[in-house]
Formats: C-alpha cells, sequence, structure tokens
C-alpha cells in the first residue's frame, strides 16, 4: 500500500438516490475498516429499495477482508431480491478484484453513472 493510500481517511456513506440505495466508500478497505464497510452495506440491504450500488470510486485499496464484504453483499441481494451493482470506479479496485477472480461472479459496472442506469 502506498503512504497517500495509508493515508486516506476511510469514509463510508450509505445514500437514497432515486434510483438506488448508493453506498460511497473512499479511503482503505481492509481489516481496520471491514466492520464500518460491512455496516453500510447491510444497512442500505435493509432499506426499501430495489437496487443497491456499491460506488468503490473513492477506494485507495482493497485488501480480501473488503473482498469479503462483496461477496457478502452479492449473496444478500440474491436471497432480498435486490438488484446488485459494484461500480468499481479505479485500476485499484479493478486489479484487486481481478486478481481473485472474482469478477466471474460479482456483479461490476464501469462507474456509478453506468450503475444508476441499469
Amino acid at each position: 500500500m502506498t503512504e497517500q493510500a495509508k493515508r486516506a481517511p476511510f469514509r463510508c456513506v450509505v445514500e437514497q438516490n432515486e434510483h438506488a440505495i448508493v453506498v460511497s466508500v473512499s479511503g482503505a478497505i481492509d481489516l481496520t475498516t471491514q466492520a464500518a464497510f460491512a455496516e453500510n452495506v447491510q444497512e442500505a440491504m435493509q432499506r426499501e429499495a430495489s437496487s443497491v450500488v456499491i460506488d468503490l470510486a473513492g477506494v485507495t485499496f482493497l485488501a480480501s477482508p473488503g473482498l469479503a464484504v462483496l461477496v457478502e453483499a452479492q449473496e444478500n441481494a440474491m436471497r432480498a431480491q435486490k438488484n446488485l451493482h459494484i461500480a468499481v470506479g479505479s485500476t485499484v479496485v479493478k486489479r484487486s478484484i481481478e486478481l481473485t477472480g472474482l469478477g466471474q461472479i460479482l456483479p461490476l459496472v464501469p462507474d456509478l453513472d453506468t450503475a444508476l442506469r441499469t
């Protein structure tokens, strides 16, 4: 992880958009931030909406604990019959997902605008 990624503060916000519930994340998602990330994603899944978008455009580092939250979100969305879109937004996030092979099972889109249009 670069020094800049280490210094970037973790931030996770859940907001109602006219088309979906959006979880906007920035900073590093690792073991120290996993619980907060998971809590926000779970909150979004519990809201009354047919679609949830996880926007990772501001993420500077994505470790395996964050990937586990994404897999769990996909499973929860399927159980709740909700549409889930994961807006990758950066090469850092895309690389982490591709290296693990999770790109084959996670509903990835390039950015938030694309997610909200689908």
